[in-house]
């Protein structure tokens, strides 16, 4: 994390210690006039369903440019608040994925790693060519996919899966389908997380480029004993052909002077649920700010770009 991402955390946390105090010394007229997350919960399908009415929908089935299975990635962290106006700046640049009248999906993921987190430490030691191993389950649509991503040397992702039914013989399809992707036979990979979230994903098809907006974020470890909950942000993952400042979200993230940050969902949930066992060194800045954001939950609101 930069330098200048860093300031805006630090920034928006002093921001929100300063409208906390007011709001303690005001608070019998502040509870008349502002509303709270006490009593607005906008982490919900529910509390977002005016601002997700104003988008233009696609399906599953109606992108042509913007699937991007190879693509660039970046990344943003913001406190959940901004959410719904974040999206009604965005309505006029991009659909929204609708599937079964819902536009909130929900994931789950089972990630596999080694019996001493190889892919895991691969990535906290900088490692340049990189895989993450995940089944992904699409709640909404009861579909499942066993993924590998492919992390290279020029910083492009590259994502391949085969869809999982449960038939005979899937777990050999499956070890096969690893060994092709990863270049090397890995049959000690077993569950070391569980994850989920809620996603908005909009797709803007004349630029090419896809926004996923995902909240709520858990965390269980292998066995489902440990969960961690964590409500206070969402990440926007802007998914490109070639990086372009052109895009409108990373022009309205410009024009609030917030810039791109690393953040892998696998590695964050990793470094929270082994982190009396394994190194976080690198994630240290992610942890700090997350944990802030956790802490805060700011009522705060966007400039326009």
């Amino acid at each position: 994390m930069n330098n200048q991402t860093d300031s805006f955390y630090d920034a928006l946390f002093d921001e929100i210690l300063a409208k906390r105090a007011a709001e303690k010394k005001n608070s019998k007229h502040l509870s008349e006039t502002i509303p709270t997350l006490a009593t607005m919960p906008i982490t919900t399908e529910q509390s977002l369903e005016h601002v997700l009415k104003q988008f233009k929908t696609h399906g599953l089935d109606d992108l042509n440019h913007a699937k991007l299975m190879n693509r660039v990635d970046s990344k943003f962290i913001l406190p959940i608040c901004f959410l719904p106006d974040l999206l009604s700046q965005l309505t006029q640049f991009y659909s929204m994925l609708e599937i079964n009248n819902k536009r909130v999906s929900n994931y789950h993921n089972q990630y596999f790693d080694t019996p001493c987190l190889s892919l895991y430490h691969n990535h906290h030691n900088g490692k340049l060519n990189r895989y993450k191993v995940r089944r992904r389950h699409y709640v909404d649509t009861d579909t499942k996919f066993l993924e590998v991503k492919f992390k290279n040397n020029q910083k492009r992702t590259i994502k391949s899966r085969i869809k999982l039914t449960g038939s005979e013989g899937e777990d050999l399809h499956c070890s096969d389908f690893i060994r092709a992707q990863m270049g090397a036979s890995l049959n000690n990979l077993d569950i070391c997380q569980q994850s989920g979230y809620q996603r908005i994903a909009l797709a803007n098809e004349a630029q090419a480029e896809r926004l996923t907006l995902d909240f709520d974020l858990w965390y269980k470890n292998s066995s489902g004993n440990t969960k961690i909950n964590l409500p206070g942000f969402f990440i926007a993952e802007l998914k490109q052909n070639k990086k372009s400042k052109r895009s409108p979200f990373y022009q309205l993230m410009s024009a609030n002077n917030i810039f791109p940050t690393s953040f892998s969902k696998y590695c964050i949930g990793c470094a929270l649920l082994y982190k009396s066992s394994i190194k976080t060194n690198r994630f240290k800045q992610t942890l700090s700010s997350i944990e802030k954001l956790n802490q805060s939950q700011p009522l705060s609101m966007f400039k326009s770009n």
